[in-house]
């Protein structure tokens, strides 16, 4: 389980002047920030099999999920390695403190990456890729009657540290706010730049869309049944948290999602979630 890092004034300062890298053009070699250099290496090696590059980069707890939901470890991906998708694509970069989320789309192929900052550099912990559907499945639906256990009011899994344990909360609470259709109580929990990357979606949704989602619902009076928690594994970087967990919706096959919150506000927000069907 990760735990929180003490950061130098150095990379305070250096991730003030990657932000400004990432917001603003990358006309020169030289502009290039760190860690977008150490995503650029990352793919590179994977495409040429450059396993001893691979081995630098990729951290202790790395997990690579491809589209059809075949989860690898960094063991199993240095032994066979795979073919990284949308290479050729110029990412999306976030950086959070310590953590920076690559994204990079062509079609409805996505591609996360989630580099952290160790102390020995930039380390790769996450890559995943999710293949949108061509025509948008139903959300499930429950009964009026019907109650939500797992994950709104249990789950089967203990966080351990306190950011973890918050952020679920955090967590347990949107998935309430969808199961009853309360926007008042979903706005405080997702962040503004929140996009919903899902496999049963022709398209990513963002935070607009999901107040739209839960807005028809009530007007319907429809009920939503959040999917159930299966596992999960959770890591904690200090000012952000992530979980990527094994999830079930009803009548359908589970999948893998994973999400981050970032601390704003002195409340945890949701800034992503990111789910691949998992072909059994």
């Amino acid at each position: 389980m990760n735990r929180s890092i003490t950061y130098s004034g150095a990379l305070l300062a250096f991730s003030f002047l990657w932000m400004l890298c990432v917001t603003s053009s990358f006309g020169r070699p030289a502009d290039t920030p760190p860690g977008l250099r150490a995503d650029r290496a990352f793919l590179e090696a994977s495409t040429k099999a450059d396993r001893s590059t691979l081995d630098s980069l990729l951290d202790r707890q790395f997990t690579w999920i491809d589209a059809n939901g075949k989860s690898l470890t960094r063991t199993q991906v240095l032994e066979n390695l795979p073919k990284p998708a949308n290479a050729d694509v110029e990412p999306q970069v976030r950086l959070y403190s310590n953590v920076a989320v690559a994204r990079a789309s062509s079609g409805r192929l996505y591609v996360l990456r989630i580099w952290v900052h160790r102390e020995a550099g930039w380390r790769v912990v996450l890559y995943q890729e999710v293949q949108q559907v061509e025509k948008p499945e139903p959300p499930p639906s429950r009964s009026s009657s019907g109650d939500c256990e797992n994950p709104c009011k249990s789950i089967p899994f203990q966080p351990e540290t306190q950011s973890e344990k918050e952020a679920i909360t955090s967590w347990q609470g949107v998935m309430r706010a969808m199961a009853n259709n309360d926007a008042d109580a979903y706005v405080p929990l997702i962040a503004d730049e929140f996009t919903a990357t899902d496999t049963h979606h022709d398209r990513p949704y963002t935070k607009a869309d999901r107040l739209a989602q839960i807005k028809k619902q009530k007007v319907a009076g429809a009920r939503s049944a959040p999917p159930e928690l299966i596992s999960a594994r959770m890591f904690d970087f200090g000012e952000t948290v992530m979980m990527i967990a094994r999830e079930q919706r009803p009548g359908a096959k589970s999948y893998f999602n994973t999400r981050m919150w970032v601390m704003r506000g002195g409340r945890w927000q949701m800034l992503f979630s990111f789910n691949t069907r998992i072909a059994e």
